[in-house]
């Protein structure tokens, strides 16, 4: 379960971390759920335009990148005008 407070696992899914820091738990929950909403959900492709809600949260942040990557228009919302520039250091192309 993902609630669990121990749970088991077989070794090949499983990364090898060298200190757990809240930084990998970052990455491993938000990096990934970003990846598999634009991969597998999303299925984006080069040239579309993608909308990313809470842009500057962790999942969001993750999805901008991955979005920019894959060669997309990224339209991204946010809160604030800290969190704004936040998402323009991040490549994203159109803020709201």
């Amino acid at each position: 379960s993902g609630f669990a407070e121990y749970t088991t696992a077989k070794a090949r899914t499983l990364w090898r971390v060298p200190e757990p820091t809240a930084e990998m738990a970052a990455l491993r929950i938000s990096g990934l759920t970003a990846c598999a909403m634009m991969e597998v959900t999303g299925q984006v492709k080069a040239g579309e335009t993608v909308l990313v809600t809470a842009a500057a949260g962790g999942a969001g942040h993750f999805a901008v990148q991955f979005a920019k990557l894959a060669g997309c228009t990224v339209v991204g919302t946010c809160s604030s005008e800290e969190k704004a520039r936040a998402l323009c250091a991040l490549g994203c192309d159109h803020i709201i």
